[in-house]
């Protein structure tokens, strides 16, 4: 039993056990006056009786017991954690010569593999995650990549492989410098010692470095965007240091900060980003003399520039209730920068004024859409008819908008699609479905019904009626929406379309359901086409009906950022698992790949490649998706630092599916700050029982760790008074003395 601990069952404890003590010992002293017997022998004997009567009646009065953890001890494994964290590149001493972390280590392992013993010990490497090893491996190289210091998933992860005995203790050779921490309570909810053998832990340190640099992901064009940069300096005076903001070799701010000894100092840097796309940016800082860590004077990051708003042009042929609504959505969304034409008039309509005397302007057709059509990132054609306006010739234009990568929608009414003439134009070229030819009539291409649209076969998972995330519930959020009046007519959907939206009983010319929604891609573009004009009812009648109007918004609010490309709604993508790396750092890549329909790739053979300069490949990795179309695959960062973009595509295809870039850093945040900790392995060793060596030098064999496996059994609670046989022992004591007295005649 460990740790037995002492207790007074008695009401009141410890002042009702000296009460009662008290009121014995009184007991006991009037009752040995009054003895009345003179032969010292006997007068002996009942002082006896009468002291032990009253110390076990004492005792059954207050019931002490005793309680504490029953352990169960035998022999455990030994695992040895060999730090393979990118601070073992530090050296342990000011010389050029001097070895590194990693080299006191490799000197561990070669010492310990070549001794003879009983049990052989679990290797194994850690840093972001725990990796079996050989110390006649690591006695040659111990290659310090990995970008973090996890030692409570390392411990954890150790205790869980299975390997005949269990886990008694784990060896830690590290230099105590986790980033992420939780190991000590890992170890004592594990009932493990811990034993620790610290590197680096003597090692003065002179080190100017880049502490943490902060600055959103995310910077709009010609927008002044701050980085602000922490320095830190260590083992010098205090003094002034340059700090320079660069992109590729251009330096676009520099400033000096006074940086106090062995203490940090902060300074923003702002910068105006002048392209779109993604950009790199680097934090540099001057190499002093003896820096021992010159790999983290320079600090990487990222940005992805985009436009501040997102730019719309709507143009409606007349007023209505979809043309307010939807003019109202978009102007109530600060990141929408609109601009918005809709027609009260035309050039045939009769007026009883001059033109000069109207309040109204001339649609600005030339403006729009041969000088400023390429800063739009979608137009909206609703419910306009082109030909009043002399836009025939404009139309090309749009379509070559739509081929170079921007975004259209056409919505439907009774100036729209075939009402309108658009067949036979440039803009049924990009459309995502047919359009009846000119001079059909008004009864054959409008239908006036209302009518419950219902989603298409395979369409749920279409960012643009994904109203819900699961199926079902989708499925019967757009049921209970409110029934939609009148629909454009259109032939078949085109190639690179997809139907999302269709008539629950109403067919088109070739048989199949007549289309309601239906997307599509058209050359580098993507297109939209809605065949109502009563959308609107989504909101304000599906609110009156049910007090939810939100459908409305959020069909516009996905159907926008879906025409603009948001990230988050593309079909198919790729994570890494952290934007930066260090060089030769261990990459965990997941992607989740659907087509363009939002279908997932599943059991597809995918190939996932680091691109450099001029798309080279630099590394790749076969992979087969799952059934929902996830991959994963571990790759390793280049070996310089920059910029790099990571992509997937199909096995035997050319296409990429997805994308995502990412960062290699000579220092990044491991490097950050390189001072050793070996106060966090004293703490660990301390509260677990083990041993710490702060010299490798004097660290001994690995059999003269203690690997003993304490399992606890649960809490003991040992009552001895509390039997019949107690008080049986206190009856018998007073009756001896009763007994004796009577004999010999006391009273």
């Amino acid at each position: 039993m460990s740790d037995a601990r002492l207790a007074l069952e008695i009401p009141g404890g410890v002042i009702s056990a000296l009460l009662i003590a008290l009121a014995l010992v009184a007991v006991v002293v009037i009752g040995l006056r009054h003895l009345g017997v003179s032969d010292a022998r006997r007068r002996r004997t009942l002082i006896a009786l009468r002291v032990a009567t009253a110390v076990v009646a004492l005792l059954v009065a207050i019931q002490p017991t005793w309680s504490g953890e029953r352990l169960d001890q035998r022999p455990g494994r030994l695992a040895v954690l060999f730090d393979a964290s990118r601070s073992g590149i530090v050296r342990t001493g000011d010389e050029e010569d001097a070895r590194t972390r990693a080299d006191e280590a490799e000197s561990l392992a070669a010492r310990w593999s070549g001794a003879q013993r009983e049990r052989a010990p679990d290797v194994y490497t850690f840093g972001a995650a725990l990796r079996p090893a050989r110390l006649e491996t690591l006695a040659e190289e111990l290659a310090p990549i990995e970008d973090d210091t996890r030692l409570a998933a390392a411990i954890e992860a150790a205790a869980e492989r299975p390997a005949g005995d269990e886990l008694g203790a784990v060896l830690v050779v590290s230099d105590g410098a986790d980033l992420a921490g939780g190991a000590l309570d890992t170890a004592t909810r594990l009932g493990l010692r811990v034993h620790a053998v610290a590197l680096g832990a003597d090692a003065a340190l002179r080190d100017d470095a880049i502490a943490e640099v902060r600055a959103d992901r995310v910077g709009f064009l010609r927008r002044t965007a701050m980085v602000r940069v922490t320095v830190r300096r260590l083992g010098e005076s205090a003094g002034e240091i340059p700090v320079a903001l660069m992109r590729g070799e251009e330096t676009l701010r520099e400033t000096t900060v006074v940086v106090p000894e062995d203490g940090e100092a902060t300074v923003d840097l702002a910068f105006t980003p002048d392209r779109l796309g993604r950009s790199v940016y680097r934090v540099v800082i001057p190499t002093a003399p003896g820096d021992a860590v010159p790999q983290n004077n320079e600090r990487a990051f990222l940005v992805r520039v985009a436009r501040d708003n997102l730019r719309v042009l709507l143009v409606a042929g007349q007023p209505s209730w979809d043309e307010r609504f939807l003019r109202a959505f978009l102007t109530r969304d600060p990141t929408t920068d609109l601009i918005s034409f809709f027609i009260l008039r035309n050039t045939s309509d009769m007026t009883m004024a001059q033109p000069e005397e109207l309040a109204l302007i001339p649609f600005p057709t030339d403006e729009l859409f041969h000088e400023h059509l390429g800063s739009f990132d979608v137009v909206l054609f609703q419910n306009f008819e082109y030909a009043p306006y002399q836009m025939a010739g404009y139309l090309p234009r749009i379509r070559d908008y739509v081929m170079r990568g921007g975004s259209f929608a056409m919505i439907g009414g009774p100036l729209s699609f075939s009402a309108a003439g658009y067949a036979e134009t440039p803009i049924a070229e990009v459309l995502p479905v047919g359009v009846l030819p000119r001079g059909t009539p008004d009864t054959q291409a409008i239908t006036t019904d209302r009518f419950q649209p219902v989603l298409a076969e395979d369409a749920s998972r279409h960012p643009l009626v994904a109203l819900l995330p699961d199926a079902r519930a989708n499925a019967a959020a757009w049921a209970a929406l409110s029934p939609l009046q009148g629909l454009n007519v259109t032939t078949e959907v085109r190639s690179g379309g997809q139907r999302l939206l269709q008539h629950p009983t109403r067919r088109d010319l070739s048989g199949a359901p007549l289309s309601v929604l239906v997307s599509g891609s058209a050359g580098r573009g993507r297109v939209m086409a809605l065949m109502t004009d009563t959308s609107w009812r989504w909101g304000m009648t599906s609110g009156g009906q049910q007090g939810d109007a939100s459908a409305y918004e959020r069909f516009w609010d996905r159907a926008l950022r879906w025409l603009s490309r948001d990230p988050a709604l593309e079909p198919a993508r790729i994570e890494t698992d952290r934007e930066s790396y260090g060089p030769g750092a261990r990459m965990r890549i997941d992607a989740t790949l659907a087509d363009e329909r939002y279908v997932p790739l599943a059991a597809r053979e995918v190939t996932i490649t680091v691109l450099g300069e001029a798309d080279r490949p630099l590394a790749s990795a076969d992979a087969r998706t799952d059934g929902e179309g996830r991959a994963r695959v571990e790759l390793v960062a280049p070996d310089e630092p920059g910029g790099y973009r990571v992509v997937a595509v199909e096995r035997g295809a050319t296409d990429v599916l997805a994308e995502e870039v990412f960062v290699v850093e000579s220092g990044g945040q491991e490097l950050a700050d390189p001072r050793p900790r070996p106060d966090v392995l004293r703490e660990l060793a301390a509260r677990t029982g083990g041993e710490i060596f702060e010299d490798p030098e004097q660290a001994p064999d690995l059999e003269r760790f203690d690997a003993t496996r304490v399992r606890s059994l649960g809490v003991v609670t040992e009552r001895p008074l509390a039997s019949p046989w107690a008080f049986l022992l206190l009856v018998a004591l007073f009756g001896a003395e009763w007994i004796l007295r009577r004999r010999w005649g006391a009273r």
